[in-house]
């Protein structure tokens, strides 16, 4: 959410020197562990309709059936972080979707240089949303960077680490 939630920032600020955006979530996949299940969507409805902002949604998923290992550790990680927000009320999550469906919108107006970097391992986020962002960035001074082996988690800002430092420094 923080990649939909720096372009709608961006959009009213000036003097932007760049953005850097990992794993846009604007087009989501079906992943085990990291979406929720049936039973959670009937449980998710019935807070939205009688409890709205009460925390309900785990961001970190369920570890145990989370397939990718990055993933899974980072997961069990974020679990136990005590600085780490874990849970998110069904307001926010719907307020959050609202800023994610607009990130296209946000691309198509956007006037400073970008780097959009893709883990290519990443069971949550679909590469076609990154390639909308991308297409639609009004700056030409752009650059999308597919990291190999690289999950939906830090591993792909590790992994790209090199990336992100030559790209700073040069813009």
């Amino acid at each position: 959410m923080s990649c939909s939630v720096l372009l709608a920032a961006a959009d009213s600020l000036h003097n932007i020197a760049g953005a850097i955006i990992v794993n846009p979530p604007y087009i989501l996949k079906e992943a085990k562990g990291m979406s929720p299940s049936f039973s959670q969507y009937i449980e998710y409805a019935c807070y939205y309709l009688f409890a709205k902002h009460t925390p309900i949604v785990n961001m970190a998923g369920d570890p145990s059936e989370i397939e990718n290992e990055e993933d899974r550790k980072e997961s069990e990680l974020r679990i136990n972080d005590p600085l780490l927000v874990k849970y998110f009320s069904l307001y926010m999550m719907s307020e959050s979707k609202k800023i994610i469906d607009s990130m296209i919108v946000f691309s198509k107006t956007a006037e400073y240089p970008l780097l959009l970097i893709y883990g290519q391992k990443d069971n949550l986020v679909d590469k076609a949303g990154c390639d909308l962002i991308y297409k639609n960035w009004k700056n030409s001074n752009k650059q999308y960077v597919l990291v190999e082996n690289a999950s939906h988690g830090k591993s792909t800002v590790i992994k790209a680490n090199e990336v992100i430092k030559r790209w700073i420094k040069n813009n």
